[in-house]
């Protein structure tokens, strides 16, 4: 007995555009998974410094983030010591003493009127924020 091959002419049409669909595939992979190298030194391009600031890059960067902190109070609970911050002007949260705020940024420490934040090696204090003194109002009683 002896093999025969026939093709008909949907059979063909399917293994060319298997083919089509390869080699698109092997083509625009070796373009996307090649990394392009730019011959300009690192400062010398504009992008370089805005690129930092992503929210990606700090994402997966081990460096700390940069980050608006602004205290509105503090409180004793059961739990200890708690901080009501707001960061980059989110709504204020409570956090415990060494929680975690960020990547690479911990709440150091809670005190009377300010609070201690360790960013990296750096730490920084952070005052609570205080109303103004209001005025002195009239008294609304006879003398």
């Amino acid at each position: 007995m002896a093999f025969t091959f026939r093709a008909a002419a949907p059979q063909i049409l399917q293994g060319v555009a298997l083919i089509a669909a390869l080699a698109g595939v092997l083509f625009w992979s070796s373009l996307l998974l090649t990394s392009a190298e730019s011959n300009a030194p690192l400062a010398a391009r504009p992008d370089a410094l805005a690129r930092v600031a992503t929210p990606a890059l700090q994402w997966f960067s081990n460096q700390p983030v940069t980050m608006d902190i602004k205290v509105s109070g503090v409180m004793v609970g059961a739990q200890g010591a708690l901080a009501i911050i707001s960061i980059n002007d989110a709504p204020p949260r409570g956090f415990l003493t060494g929680e975690r705020l960020a990547n690479g940024v911990r709440l150091l420490a809670i005190e009377e009127a300010a609070v201690i934040v360790e960013r990296g090696a750096q730490q920084s204090r952070f005052n609570v924020s205080t109303l103004p003194e209001p005025p002195t109002l009239p008294a609304l009683t006879r003398p």
